[in-house]
């Protein structure tokens, strides 16, 4: 058989090979991490004002500028949704403090007015094999160098690393379904760090980088109206 079925999703073409990541879904890893960070209530879960729980820390190190933010009371539902980046609403901070968890890479207004804010976005995809894709998934949290630290009533801790670590802990070794488990192994995938950031002007903060694995999510085997295959046996 020297062409494809005319129905094919690759014709005139055969594609040989099955069995592989096929990144469909990559777009929305940022939105389902965004999702399992707001911690919402959802049917008789409710998320425990606890200072042992990673993502309880998050938001009050995100959320309160003061000394002594742990100190503080959970964030409300409302709360975590005002300080959640608004596409629609982009020019509007919706608290005054500005925004806070943004889903991109950069977003204007949110840099130019934000004070603290965590930027969470893909990174490189390395590939491992025909089958697997080691994915990495970025943090850049970001704090005015006011908010960076604050040492009244003899405290004095970096915001930024906290949340960086507040961070790690809530997702390293958390299989979040359909995206994939989250890991800090640079044998996996060499981007996996935690670096100092710095603007030259007026912001600090840490850049966290966390890994996924992207599975095989398609059969061995020919595909409908996809004759030939690679996998089982030789080329055909």
């Amino acid at each position: 058989k020297t062409m494809a079925h005319i129905d094919s999703k690759y014709y005139p073409y055969f594609k040989i090979q099955e069995g592989f990541s096929t990144h469909v879904e990559l777009d929305y890893i940022p939105k389902k991490v965004m999702d399992y960070l707001l911690d919402m209530p959802i049917g008789e879960y409710q998320p425990k004002d606890d200072n042992s729980y990673p993502r309880c820390r998050f938001w009050k190190y995100l959320l309160y500028d003061g000394v002594r933010p742990l100190d503080n009371p959970l964030p409300t539902p409302k709360q975590k949704k005002d300080v959640l980046f608004n596409p629609e609403k982009s020019e509007q901070p919706p608290t005054n403090k500005g925004y806070r968890l943004i889903p991109q890479i950069y977003i204007k207004p949110a840099q130019e007015n934000a004070q603290t804010r965590v930027y969470v976005y893909l990174g490189r995809g390395i590939a491992e094999d025909d089958f697997k894709t080691q994915m990495s998934i970025v943090f850049e949290i970001w704090s005015h160098y006011t908010q960076e630290s604050n040492t009244k009533a003899n405290e004095s801790y970096s915001r930024t690393l906290a949340i960086a670590d507040a961070l790690y802990h809530s997702l390293h070794g958390v299989n979040i379904a359909g995206v994939g488990t989250f890991y800090f192994n640079r044998s996996k995938h060499p981007d996996c760090s935690s670096t100092p950031l710095y603007d030259d002007n007026s912001n600090i903060g840490r850049r966290l980088v966390l890994g996924i694995e992207l599975d095989s999510d398609t059969l061995n085997g020919n595909e409908e109206n996809n004759l030939v295959s690679i996998g089982n046996g030789l080329y055909i």
